[in-house]
This record gives structure tokens, C-alpha cells and sequence, in this order.
């Protein structure tokens, strides 16, 4: 055992960093108590591919660490400063090394004997936690601090991470489909709630077959002026939304904004069925936010001027900033944002409708770019275009609805794109035979105009009127790319044109005395979406957000799965921090050279920037896959 100066020393050393700061002092000790400390001069392989297993489990105690591959010494594969360890998976799996490590300037590496590194994941759970998954651990430590700073502020007391089974209060009240209203409204009345869950006998267990709520009532019930005799199955709502035990409070938010209810029920699945444990309600979530997704939408719809609308804006941004307070993904919230930000543009289009006399159903909306794949972060420009069924000199009564939507939406916050992608421009207000030759345009020249055109258009969603026109588009477009490798191999060349960081970089984040600026979006989170997006079209799917690809690429076996989740969690973290810069810009006039997206690394903790350097570790492992996919 160390002496006890040592000891002392080496705690202080550990301290700063993950997982050491979180695991029981015994384990710690136990870890300090078999450490040896090595140095490796400037260029020393300390590591390298052999056919043996790493004697040792490595802390770089202080200095730098690079992994090289043989085949490619060109690229970095790793990079480690003090904190971090090498080689975990290796030592996990129990296989040798894959990569070359050597010490970029004068080195020390704390070593830890291989036996005594497999008895520390037995001893602490903390540590084999974070060797199974070491970016979400680090993710949930960050996600924690970033919930406490904000929640000083907000005053958030419960958060929206929440599992739903810790918010259910008990069994759900519930009546068989036969029942008389009398009944169900008299054990309503008893248990003093809003709803009562319809369910019937299936394989020993419930089935939940339809759902009753107090707002049921008056049109349903009143006035129709049924009989109390009448049963349940005549006015219950069939096809109930419900959600497992272990989806959060955010979850069940964004399924109450999506599908416009105040209830969802909770299941768990038991001995192979699903049997529902209880129903969380609007109210529930009330107490977890000062603002409701649903009241917001509510306002959204009621809203009858620009001047409202504008003000329900301004509450999303509000909304936003308590919402991650309260825990929510990065993810999830976007999407939320996007979802809001949906309803709005949707509310401007009814108003412009009626002031323009037009129907609906005759065109579509379309969202471009983050909007068009539900990621949209709230400093983000319009990207927008309609389609319309009918001839093309109907042309100009599109181009007088677009304009006003248009200049709405800059009241509301969303400035004129600079590009002027937008409906009211008559190139990007067209029939469904223009917009689909504009894409076979675009996929067999694939000169830069259309590579541009890509990363923008290719993303569209139908957020308001014909959708079906809209849905129609994205079969055609996506089955002609996927049959078009080159047009795919040339996006791919444009999509590696914007590279992340590069490790010199990566060395500045860790602490370099000048402080560093990087582009979050363009180096950060568009590598991720742009590589997704020509997966994607490769492989004929028609899903828009960014992660649901990554996923769905990943079920279909195209991506291996260990890295579809490391991607997802570098490019969330990505988009968690260009929100908190957003924020942190807050209302006030931008200069015109601001980027909402730029940030000082000096500005950020040690931990988050440990994180944003292994997120561009990861962005640049998607780019390197899209190199070996499209070669040449």
C-alpha cells in the first residue's frame, strides 16, 4: 500500500474525473493501492497490437495519448488526456489491442494490473457501468450537472425524466365495456378522477380496449341526452395510446401534445402480457413544468393573429429552457420544438387560408432542413416550400399565401432565409411533376448546386394540408436516389468536404491556454446528418430525424449496432450544447456576424469538454465509415 501522501495525492489526481469521482471510497483505494506510475517520453509507443492481451488497464495521468491504426497512421482513432483510460474495450473483451497508443508529449500513465482491473469491475458497479458504456455514462453526469445548473435557475423541483411508473399513484380505476355509464360515472365520482379505463378479460390478465374522460361527457353523453343505462362501448374511445413503465414524463408530454389528449395509460409487461398499471394525466405532468406543452398547443390553435401567434413563440423558447431544467433529452426536446413550431406554422396556414380564400386540401406545406427532420434547435432560420395540386399558372395565388405565412413567421421569431429558400420563392412553390423533376434534376446531374440542394431538400416533411402530396414525393425521391449509386458516392464526396476538428484541435479543448471556438452545427451535429441522410436514401428508407435513421440503419443490419448507439449519443450531446449556447444568447439583438452555433470551449466544464471531444472522435468515425462505403 502507498503511503498515505501518496494515497492522498492520487485521490486528488482521480478526483476530477469520471467514473473515479462517483465510485466508493473503498473501491478507490482499492484501485490507488495496486497503481504503478510510468512515464513515456515524446513519441514512445506505449501500447501496441500484439498477439497477447494488455497486461495493464491505463489512466493517463497527465500529457496526451494518441491511437494510431496500421493500416490508416494518418488518422487518429483515439485521443486521451488526463483522465482518461486505455484500452477498455480491449480489456473487457478479453482480446488484444487494435490500435498503436503512443505518448504525444512527455507522458505519465497510472497502470493497473489486468487481474486487478477485472477484480475492480466486480468490486464497483460505478466502474464497470462506465467501462460497458463510457460516452452515456458520461452523458448522464453531464445531463445531471446541466440539470442542476439550469434548475438553480428555473426552480424545477421534479424532473421531466421521470419513469412513468414512479408518477402513477395507484391502480387504474376501470369498468368492463358492458357496464352501464351510471356505473362508470359513479366509480369516477368515487375515486374523485377525470377517467376511467375500459378493459375486458384476455389470457388471465386485462385487455385495455378503449378509455372514458370527463370531457367525454358533454358530447357524447349530455348532449345526445343518452340514457345512464347505455353502455360503456358506446362512448368510449377505442385504439388507446399507451406507454411502458419505463418511458419518462417528457414521453408521455410529447404523445399528449402529438395526439391533442390529457391521458395516458402505463403498462408493464408480466409474465409475457402487458397489463396496465395505472394512467398518468395532464395534471400529473403539470407539476413537473411551469409551462404545458398542451397549453401551449391549446394557445397555438386558439390563436386568431399574428400578434398571438408571436407570443406563443416566445413561449416555446421559454418552454425549452425549463424543459431541459427538468431533465429532458436533447432529443426529445427538439423535437418537441419542432412539434410546436409544427402547430404554429399549421395556425398561420388556416388563418392564410381563409384570408385567401383557398382550400387546405389543394397543397401541402412543406418543412426543409432541421424542421423537415424534427430537429430544430430555437435560433433557426425558414426552410419551407409548398406543393400544389392544379396548373401551374395557379402559381401566383400560392406565391401571395406563401409571402404572408412567410413575413408571419419572421414575426414570430423565425427569420427570412438568407438563401431564400422559401414558398414564397416561385422556384420552391411548385406542382408535384415540378417538384419531382426538380429532384431527378438534382440526382442525376449531382453537380454543387444540387449537392447544396441536397442537404436541404432532401429532409422535407408535409406539416399542413394534402400531406399525402408530400409522402407521394418522398417515395419517388428516395427510390430513385437509392438507385443511383453515383449520385449517392457524390454526396458522400460533398458530406466529407466538412471534417470535425481535427486533433490538434482536440488538444486545445482539453485545457490549451488559448481558447478554442468551434462551429457546433457545421462541424458538430451536420457530419452525423448528412452521413445518416445518404445511408438512408442508400438503403430506401423514408424516416427524416437524423437518430431514427441511425436506428433504423442499425435494426436492418447496415450499421453495426455498438456504434449506431455511440453516434446517437455523440450527436444529442451535440445538439443538448447548441441549445444551452442559444439560451445563453437569450433575446437580445444578435450582431450580424453572430453564430448562434459557435462556442467557446473556455467557457465549458472539464467534464462536458472531455464529452465534446470524443462526440468529434465520433464524428469522425462516421465520416471514416462513409469513406470505406464510398471509396475513392
Amino acid at each position: 500500500m502507498p503511503s498515505p501522501t501518496i494515497v492522498a495525492g492520487l485521490k486528488q489526481v482521480l478526483a476530477p474525473h469520471a467514473p473515479f469521482s462517483r465510485m466508493a471510497d473503498a473501491d478507490v483505494e482499492f484501485l490507488i493501492a495496486h497503481l504503478q506510475v510510468a512515464y513515456y517520453a515524446p513519441g514512445e509507443t506505449i501500447l501496441a497490437p500484439s498477439a497477447e492481451i494488455s497486461p495493464y488497464f491505463y489512466i493517463v495521468k497527465q500529457g496526451q495519448v494518441r491511437g494510431l491504426r496500421d493500416a490508416d497512421p494518418g488518422k487518429v482513432a483515439f485521443e486521451g488526456g488526463p483522465g482518461e483510460c486505455f484500452p477498455v474495450t480491449a480489456l473487457l473483451a478479453e482480446r488484444p489491442v487494435a490500435l498503436t497508443y503512443v505518448a504525444v508529449g512527455d507522458t505519465f500513465c497510472l497502470l493497473l494490473p489486468r487481474a486487478r482491473f477485472a477484480q475492480l469491475t466486480q468490486r464497483s458497479s460505478v466502474f464497470l457501468d462506465f467501462c460497458k458504456r463510457r460516452l452515456a455514462s458520461l452523458l448522464d453526469l453531464s445531463r445531471q450537472q446541466l440539470q442542476a445548473n439550469y434548475a438553480a435557475e428555473a426552480s424545477a423541483e421534479r424532473t421531466m425524466g421521470m419513469q412513468l411508473a414512479d408518477l402513477v399513484r395507484g391502480p387504474p380505476i376501470t369498468c368492463r365495456p358492458d357496464e352501464t355509464l351510471r356505473a362508470a360515472f359513479e366509480r369516477m365520482h368515487a375515486a374523485h378522477v377525470g377517467s376511467i379505463l375500459v378493459t375486458e378479460p384476455a389470457n388471465g390478465g386485462e385487455n385495455l380496449i378503449g378509455i372514458v374522460t370527463r370531457t367525454d361527457l358533454i358530447g357524447r353523453v349530455i348532449l345526445p341526452a343518452l340514457p345512464l343505462d347505455t353502455p360503456v362501448r358506446a362512448v368510449m374511445s377505442p385504439n388507446v395510446l399507451s406507454l411502458p413503465h419505463d418511458a419518462t414524463a417528457a414521453d408521455a408530454t410529447l404523445v399528449m401534445a402529438e395526439h391533442s389528449i390529457r391521458h395516458v395509460p402505463v403498462v408493464r409487461a408480466v409474465d409475457g402480457e402487458t397489463r396496465v398499471i395505472g394512467l398518468v394525466s395532464e395534471r400529473d405532468l403539470f407539476t413537473l413544468q411551469r409551462l404545458t406543452v398542451r397549453q401551449l398547443a391549446a394557445d397555438l390553435r386558439r390563436a386568431d393573429s399574428v400578434e398571438s401567434l408571436a407570443s406563443s413563440a416566445a413561449g416555446v423558447r421559454q418552454l425549452s429552457y425549463h424543459l431541459v431544467a427538468q431533465g429532458v433529452a436533447a432529443a426529445q426536446l427538439t423535437r418537441l420544438i419542432s412539434h410546436l413550431n409544427d402547430q404554429l406554422t399549421a395556425r398561420l396556414l388556416t388563418l392564410a387560408c381563409a384570408r385567401f380564400g383557398v382550400e387546405s386540401n389543394a397543397f401541402c406545406w412543406l418543412a426543409l432542413g432541421s424542421e423537415g427532420r424534427g430537429e430544430q434547435t430555437i435560433a433557426t432560420d425558414q426552410d419551407n416550400g409548398i406543393i400544389y395540386s392544379g396548373a401551374t399558372s395557379d402559381q401566383p395565388k400560392w406565391l401571395a399565401l406563401a409571402d404572408w405565412v412567410n413575413v408571419a413567421l419572421a414575426e414570430c421569431g423565425f427569420p427570412l432565409c438568407k438563401g431564400n429558400i422559401m414558398a414564397r420563392n416561385p422556384q420552391w412553390c411548385l406542382t408535384p411533376a415540378q417538384w419531382d423533376g426538380l429532384f431527378a434534376h438534382w440526382i442525376d446531374r449531382g453537380d454543387p448546386d444540387s449537392l447544396l440542394a441536397s442537404s436541404i431538400f432532401f429532409d422535407f416533411r408535409g406539416i399542413f394540408g394534402n400531406t399525402a402530396l408530400a409522402a407521394d414525393l418522398r417515395q419517388s425521391v428516395t427510390a430513385r436516389a437509392q438507385r443511383n449509386s453515383r449520385f449517392l458516392k457524390q454526396m458522400s464526396d460533398n458530406a466529407l468536404r466538412n471534417r470535425p476538428p481535427a486533433a490538434s484541435m482536440l488538444e486545445s479543448l482539453l485545457g490549451a491556454e488559448m481558447p478554442a471556438t468551434v462551429d457546433l452545427k457545421m462541424n458538430g451535429t451536420v457530419p452525423f446528418v448528412d452521413a445518416a441522410r445518404i445511408w438512408a436514401l442508400a438503403a430506401g428508407l423514408t424516416e427524416t430525424r437524423t437518430a431514427e435513421r441511425f436506428r433504423r440503419l442499425g435494426e436492418i443490419g447496415r450499421l453495426p449496432a455498438t456504434d449506431v448507439a455511440a453516434w446517437i449519443d455523440a450527436f444529442e450531446f451535440l445538439q443538448l450544447l447548441r441549445l444551452r449556447r442559444q439560451h445563453q444568447r437569450g433575446e437580445q439583438p444578435a450582431a450580424a456576424d453572430d453564430n448562434p452555433n459557435s462556442i467557446d470551449t473556455a467557457t465549458l466544464s472539464a467534464l462536458d469538454r472531455r464529452i465534446l471531444k470524443v462526440a468529434f472522435r465520433q464524428a469522425r468515425k462516421v465520416q471514416q465509415r462513409l469513406e470505406l462505403d464510398y471509396p475513392g
